[in-house]
């Protein structure tokens, strides 16, 4: 039976009151923007900077949204996604390369032969991104609109960024949008807990495959992936050698202080090595992923070690170093991180030179409570193909289950390194841990 419509308005009725924002409460949105901004004006330090930056551009999200007609509002939700096409049109013609890094404007009809279009299309969709601020729009000599970079549309001319942006599109966001009106209808409202059988599984009409067995089998697919996970790998990564005491960390009775558990093609381990002295000489590192991913290319030295190792299957091989894991968990359901913890448990044992193995994650940590929109958004991201971006009592849950606890959490906040040491038969913990992106 269908609810009746509330008292004294009639069936159907889209009728909106009035649209007038109380005076009050812009007056005090106001009143926080401009006490953030002389505070930020007044601040010493970097992270007092952030966090005043923060306070202004949340609170000008809340007096945007507070200032916006209800009707504006649903439009621009239902037609954002329209933003994303237009910027994944640019790339595919290279608008973004095409305009010149010195800031120059260009009319459409000049960048027509430079993007193999025309001035019309150009002109369709530069004023998209203009509208957004992506680029910038003013008016020729001629009297024609012409575009020129902001520093966000000059960011997005770095190939890793630009393959990230692909990457979220073509394979991401067409899965979400394959899947999300009949996935969770079929398989139930719940967070997937197999991450072969997922809404990424379901979009792409197979069974028993999960995100990277279904990139492998087009390899352009996957060598996009790849360069877009540059990306990750290199997030932060001059704040991660200065939020850890890397140097302090021990070494197994093999030398092997760290092991970089899926690290890729080896980004964070060579800014490390290049930042902490300790962690340079032969064999002090080794760099883990799967076979073909390390046969595909590194960007180590020899002095790393090289071991092909798959988490989730393997047992740890490597006993008593210490063992760091960055923007891992968060691509695996709760199942799977228990799988990981289990098979890297085993090889915590404390030796002579290394008391206490210690367990380092850089992963992202969510606000238990009013997390900012672009960290749920990514949450929803992760969703798509089983993982999860976790908040800080997830984590401490999730690790307690498999036997570890976190210790200390490290970095800036939203990017921890958490310490989590092995609990052994509830009466000692051996190891620890730290997480990204952070718990650094």
């Amino acid at each position: 039976m269908s609810r009746p419509p509330p008292a004294g308005r009639p069936p159907g009725d889209t009728t909106l009151p009035p649209f007038e924002p109380p005076l009050s409460d812009l007056s005090s949105l106001s009143s926080t923007i401009q006490q953030a901004i002389s505070q930020y004006e007044s601040a010493s330090t970097p992270k007092e900077k952030a966090l005043y930056l923060q306070t202004i551009q949340t609170t000008s999200t809340k007096l945007t949204r507070l200032t916006t007609p209800l009707p504006q509002q649903f439009m621009e939700l239902n037609f954002r996604p329209n933003l994303n096409v237009a910027v994944r049109i640019a790339l595919s013609m290279s608008l973004f390369t095409s305009l010149p890094l010195s800031g120059s404007a260009l009319t459409p009809s000049t960048l027509a032969p430079l993007t193999n279009s025309t001035a019309e299309f150009i002109h369709r969709i530069a004023r998209v991104l203009a509208s957004f601020s992506i680029l910038q729009e003013s008016l020729a000599s001629t009297g024609e609109v012409a575009y020129s970079h902001t520093a966000f549309s000059r960011f997005l001319t770095a190939p890793p960024f630009q393959s990230s942006t692909q990457h979220l599109f073509d394979n991401m966001l067409q899965a979400q949008t394959n899947s999300a009106g009949k996935f969770y209808k079929e398989h139930g409202f719940k967070s997937p807990d197999d991450a072969k059988n997922c809404a990424f599984t379901y979009a792409h009409g197979v069974k028993d495959m999960g995100i990277f067995d279904i990139l492998e089998k087009n390899p352009e697919d996957m060598k996009v992936f790849n360069d877009a996970m540059m990306v990750t790998a290199q997030f932060g990564l001059k704040e991660l050698v200065g939020c850890y005491p890397w140097k302090e960390l021990g070494k197994n009775e093999e030398g092997v202080m760290l092991v970089d558990v899926g690290g890729g093609k080896g980004h964070v381990v060579r800014e490390l090595r290049n930042g902490v002295e300790q962690l340079r000489g032969s064999g002090k590192v080794i760099l883990q992923d799967m076979k073909v991913v390390l046969e595909g290319g590194v960007v180590v030295d020899e002095e790393v070690k090289l071991m092909p190792y798959d988490f989730l299957k393997e047992v740890q091989p490597v006993r008593g170093a210490n063992y760091f894991f960055k923007a891992i968990f968060h691509d695996w359901p709760d199942s799977s991180c228990l799988q990981i913890l289990g098979n890297l448990a085993p090889a915590m044992t404390p030796t002579t030179s290394n008391p206490t193995p210690k367990l380092l994650i850089t992963d992202l940590v969510l606000p238990d409570h009013s997390p900012p929109p672009g960290l749920v958004l990514r949450d929803i991201n992760m969703l798509l193909i089983g993982g999860k971006e976790r908040s800080l009592s997830q984590w401490e849950a999730l690790l307690a289950e498999g036997g570890f606890k976190i210790i200390k959490m490290h970095g800036q906040e939203g990017m921890p390194v958490e310490e989590a040491p092995l609990k052994v038969e509830g009466k000692r913990e051996l190891g620890n841990f730290d997480d990204d992106d952070w718990m650094c």
